[in-house]
């Protein structure tokens, strides 16, 4: 088999109970009013919950008792990225109208308890069922050092099957870092997991796979400590706008690993990623694997992103996308009518 690296996008996820970016603020406030979520963790009444109010309130004038059913809601890129333009531009709204940074750090973390409850509230059977399949039907050649994974999901949907195989390793090291380096099956997340922690202290990282699918740091801001220096821990997560802070050294790694990476496939896959304006880092990421790869080194991807009743307009537009992005969009193949699902139950129709 060609050495082939499979990109995963929200879609996939998406295949396995997680919520898309446009789903992200109803799924939460949804979560907010689960009387069994709440008795674990009482996100009702929390500091967060009081905080995401707060700023839809001043910034997007809902009322105190609006029903977040019927509410229309910006985007979560929006919804963050009118803060953060603001942030690195280091300016201002209006005093009362709060303070931007505890927004910010509010709405992120709204963010992860959307999507942790979305998928344990979706799960009808084994979890990650797609995810889980695709891991066994490949388990020889993940051996074999065939595959690796790149994703841009913070959920741990495709940590947990592999870690019921494999050692993960989400490459937090540079490549030549011999005594940190793991013999694991690749997983480089290049947007964060909810499953990691970072002491800003002593700049340890944790990362744990468990089936509850995150820390408690998500859950609970401010009550997780590192288990070196017992100081406060910090998530890392990148969220989807425009302004991304990539300034972390474990995520700096991670980039660099991912280039090299792409840069030495033969064969990369992307299913449930549709290459979306706003990923200007990934677009330069990319472009970086496809100009600078040895000579003789053909760049080639498959393209899988179908899912049921999406629109032809949709897919042409995905696929220009594609075509117009690489340099040579003879070696792009688009398939319009495959899903994660399908590329799941048999991935060997794509893989060479």
């Amino acid at each position: 088999m060609k050495k082939t690296v499979i990109f995963l996008g929200a879609g996939a996820s998406k295949a396995d109970g997680a919520p898309l970016q446009r789903e992200l603020f109803k799924s939460y406030f949804k979560a907010c009013e689960d009387e069994k979520l709440n008795e674990n963790f009482d996100i009702k009444h929390s500091k967060v919950k009081e905080l995401v109010d707060r700023y839809f309130k001043n910034f997007f004038d809902f009322s105190e008792d609006f029903d977040y059913r019927k509410a229309v809601f910006p985007t979560f890129e929006e919804a963050l990225g009118i803060l953060d333009l603001a942030i690195e531009r280091n300016e201002k709204y209006r005093s009362e109208l709060g303070n931007l940074y505890k927004y910010r750090t509010a709405l992120i973390f709204s963010m992860a308890q959307a999507i942790q409850y979305k998928i344990e509230a979706s799960q009808s059977g084994i979890q990650g069922e797609s995810h889980t399949k695709l891991i066994h039907n490949l388990e020889g050649d993940i051996q074999k050092g065939n595959i690796s994974f790149i994703s841009t999901n913070y959920d741990i949907i495709l940590d947990n099957a592999l870690g019921n195989k494999f050692e993960v390793d989400y490459g937090f090291y540079p490549s030549g870092d011999l005594n940190n380096i793991k013999s694991g099956v690749k997983l480089l997340k290049i947007h964060g997991s909810l499953n990691w922690k970072y002491c800003p202290v002593c700049k340890h990282i944790d990362a744990k796979l468990e089936p509850q699918g995150s820390l408690s740091i998500v859950d609970n801001p401010g009550s997780v400590k590192c288990d070196h220096c017992h100081a406060d821990a910090q998530y890392i997560i990148v969220p989807p706008t425009y302004y991304k802070d990539m300034s972390n050294v474990y995520l700096a790694n991670i980039w660099n690993n991912a280039e090299k990476l792409l840069r030495e496939a033969e064969h990369i896959i992307f299913s449930g990623y549709s290459l979306p304006s706003a990923d200007m880092h990934i677009k330069y990421l990319l472009k970086r694997a496809e100009l600078n790869r040895d000579k003789d080194s053909r760049f080639k991807a498959t393209v899988i992103n179908y899912f049921p009743n999406k629109i032809v307009g949709a897919i042409e537009k995905e696929q220009n996308r594609y075509s117009r992005f690489f340099k040579n969009t003879s070696d792009i193949n688009y398939i319009k009518e495959m899903s994660f699902q399908d590329f799941a139950e048999n991935p060997f129709k794509v893989l060479e």
